[in-house]
């Protein structure tokens, strides 16, 4: 045929108000500049591009992609069914008279675009009239080009329609001629079509139900009674497991020792190898069972691929199971003994691990349950400039047992290492095996690398040093809320210090009070408590004891300033009121005769007359001093927010016996805004604290710095141990060097990576 004739020609019947599965799908896509297509295949593949937002009921994904490979299967045999069935029938057809350009339509009449929110409904209404084979036929006809590709002819072309005198034969093969091999693929397209709306549909709800849950289904946190009772009951079982695994361990661990040395064994276990690998799998066995809740674990984590060191832990005793059983089978003491002693360690550390973090969270939780005034510890920024500071107030301490049991650093590190480890142990072992021409080793080069890249430090570089920690911080009286609380307040730079805290309440009271020939007493205390109350300074407390006792009531003020001289200034009842040490009275021009100049006293005047003088105690407290100390040794910078003006480096020095140079007052101003500042809408409470004092805030702040530190620096180290255990391993298992890779060995090598770990729990609870 000529070129005019490979055409596609519409008849008039398409214009009609039915329409087959090909126009439905060009005017669902009418909006897209995607080319308009016809052949039945493609119209498939672009089926599944279409979004379904009606169907109620339907199939998962993975009846989908079952239903959808067997669809595929069954348009490629009808495919070529209909190829043959089209090649016969074409033989018969006569040709398609050409036509003029003039009389070919430019384009097919399309309807009118549904509306938008009837648009899914109408696709699928057509999508299941072809499936059920229900929908109108067009007035076309089918014919097949040279190269077999099809092309339609429309009815004046082509055969014509059949007459009334037509047998009913003749009108079924016309049919069948008109609708070419269309028959066959329309369901075939339709069910594709529906699978793929369903598809999309049910994943696009089930993406909005998992939103709608995590914001609104949000697990309640636990109270901190029951957290207590929830990890003392978690704890008691892993003890005793505990023991129990360290039981088996000891007794695996001297077996790999005696083996091949001058230590005593009995009977077959001194000269069969085959008695040797089974004992130990029985007790290795022994040990996984006691610590089944953290092999699965492991194995869970792995396969939901959020890996933690347990993962690692999980995967070694199995990889050393097999190895016992490949060595009981081949009886062959070349190679040595299994490494299933190492494995069992590992599976004990962890055991023991778990229970330290119980221990560390109880501890904590304890010390929020023991009281109902908490003060909160969280970092704030805007305090410091560019720095985080920690700051003390009175907040809720709602999420403090959620934030103490969120995901901690080791598993955050090892999420990245076990994989990785875990390949690289299995292709080195491999290759290890391959290279040396030991084929039947692999399997216990592959367990030798993979019990040598499980540090017993793995799963005890958080556990135990948080444990240590939260033990010290209960004795002062404070929790640490696990180790997202940890990294807060590792973070931090400046710890926030106020007046309650050098000197906490009962430590500061007025022992004498002197008011001036000629002044009203009553006026003199209710003024001068009236601006001391308005500074919010540690002085607020024994004058209001002092205006309680004296029956005297707090005076309204107006224009109340703090000044850097060391005082305050405001009016009441029209009179200017000035309360301040004596330098400050000084500056006002107010005199202060020397013989009443003391130490540690509030004076006070009136319109610029000295009419009280009230002398000040101040008793230090040993827990300050040590967190004075602590400041003077540490890194940590404090910012002295005191609002107290008769607080001063020189008075601490005094006080407290120590040299204070070092600390840093800032200006009044800059002191109240400090002192003043609130906890951000978006803070988390980093640690809660139970006492009054500096000391247990300080000790908070450095130990839980060093804290910081110590875990990072541990598991770093962990996971160096474990990657240089893996490289010296195949090392050793590249040359053949079976007598240094003996299961003694690298239990020493591991127990020796063990030392940083219980440096720095020794670091954080000294």
């Amino acid at each position: 045929m000529d070129e005019e004739n490979r055409k596609i020609h519409i008849s008039d019947a398409a214009a009609s108000d039915d329409f087959d599965l090909e126009d439905i799908l060009a005017e669902y896509r009418a909006d897209t500049d995607e080319p308009q297509l016809s052949d039945p295949v493609m119209l498939a593949d672009i089926s599944r591009r279409l979004v379904m937002d009606s169907l109620e009921d339907g199939i998962g994904a993975a009846e989908y992609d079952s239903l959808h490979g067997i669809v595929a299967n069954t348009v490629a045999e009808l495919m070529q069914q209909n190829a043959a069935a089209l090649s016969q029938t074409a033989e018969t057809l006569p040709e398609a008279a050409p036509q003029d350009a003039e009389e070919a339509p430019a384009e097919a009449e399309m309807p009118e675009m549904p509306d938008e929110s009837n648009e899914l409904t109408a696709v699928e209404e057509v999508l299941i009239d072809e499936l059920t084979g229900s929908y109108p036929e067009l007035e076309t006809d089918e014919v097949t080009d040279d190269d077999g590709s099809l092309s339609y002819a429309s009815a004046e072309a082509g055969t014509a329609a059949p007459q009334d005198g037509d047998s009913e034969e003749s009108s079924e093969k016309s049919a069948k001629k008109k609708s070419g091999g269309r028959g066959f693929l329309s369901p075939v397209v339709a069910i594709l079509a529906l699978l793929t709306l369903h598809r999309q549909k049910r994943e696009s709800a089930g993406n909005a139900a998992a939103a709608k849950d995590e914001k609104q289904q949000e697990t309640p946190e636990m109270s901190p009674d029951k957290a207590v009772r929830h990890y003392s009951a978690h704890m008691s079982s892993l003890k005793s497991r505990g023991r129990f695994a360290v039981g088996l361990s000891v007794v695996m661990i001297y077996l790999s020792y005696a083996v091949g040395s001058a230590l005593p064994l009995t009977g077959a276990l001194k000269v069969s190898t085959q008695v040797q690998a089974l004992l130990l799998a029985i007790m290795e066995i022994s040990v996984m069972m006691t610590g089944l809740d953290i092999f699965t674990d492991g194995i869970l984590a792995l396969v939901r691929r959020k890996p933690t060191a347990q993962s690692l832990v999980s995967a070694s005793c199995v990889l050393s199971l097999i190895d016992a059983g490949v060595i009981a089978a081949m009886q062959d003491a070349g190679v040595g003994l299994p490494f299933c002693a190492i494995s069992a360690v590992s599976m004990t550390c962890a055991i023991w691990g778990e229970y330290f973090r119980c221990l560390g969270l109880r501890t904590g939780f304890r010390v929020l349950n023991s009281s109902k005034n908490h003060y909160t510890v969280t970092g704030e920024k805007g305090i410091a400039p560019g720095d985080v500071a920690l700051l003390k107030a009175r907040q809720s301490t709602q999420g403090f047992v959620r934030r103490s049991e969120a995901e901690h650093y080791g598993n955050t590190v090892f999420r990245v290492m076990t994989p990785m480890l875990l390949v690289a142990a299995v292709v080195l072992g491999i290759l290890a095996g391959i290279v040396g021409k030991q084929p039947k080793c692999i399997f216990h080069y592959i367990s030798a690398m993979a019990a040598a890249s499980c540090a017993f430090s793995a799963t005890l570089c958080f556990a135990a040093p948080f444990a240590a920690a939260a033990h010290r911080f209960s004795q002062s009286g404070a929790a640490v809320a696990g180790w997202t609380g940890v990294r807060d307040i590792g973070r931090s730079r400046h710890v926030v210090i106020t007046d309650a805290d050098v000197f906490p309440k009962g430590t500061v009271e007025v022992a004498n009070i002197r008011i001036l020939e000629g002044c009203l007493v009553d006026k003199v205390l209710s003024y001068t408590g009236s601006v001391i109350a308005a500074s919010g300074s540690g002085l607020v407390a024994p004058f209001s004891e002092l205006l309680r006792r004296n029956g005297c009531t707090l005076a309204k003020l107006e224009n109340f300033e703090p000044h850097d001289g060391g005082g305050m200034t405001a009016m009441v009842n029209g009179e200017n009121v000035c309360v301040g040490n004596t330098g400050f009275m000084n500056l006002m021009g107010i005199r202060v005769p020397r013989k009443i100049s003391t130490k540690n006293s509030v004076y006070a005047a009136i319109n610029g007359s000295l009419v009280g003088i009230f002398t000040v105690n101040y008793s230090p407290v040993s827990s300050v001093q040590g967190a004075l100390v602590l400041l003077l040794r540490g890194k940590l910078e404090p910012i002295f927010a005191i609002r107290d003006f008769n607080i001063t480096p020189q008075m601490l020095r005094t006080k407290f016996k120590l040299p204070t140079d070092n600390f840093k007052f800032p200006a009044y101003a800059e002191r109240y805004r400090i002192s003043g500042a609130e906890p951000d809408s978006n803070s988390r409470v980093a640690a809660v604290i139970a006492r009054e004092g500096m000391g247990p805030l300080v000790d908070t702040a450095e130990r839980g710095r060093r804290l910081f530190g110590g875990i990072r620096a541990g598991t770093l180290i962990a996971a160096a141990g474990c990657v240089f255990g893996l490289l010296m391993m195949f090392l050793l298992c590249w040359t053949g060097a079976f007598d240094s890779t003996t299961a003694g060995n690298v239990i020493t090598f591991m127990l020796l990576w063990m030392i940083p770990t219980a440096v720095i729990v020794w670091d954080v609870q000294r």
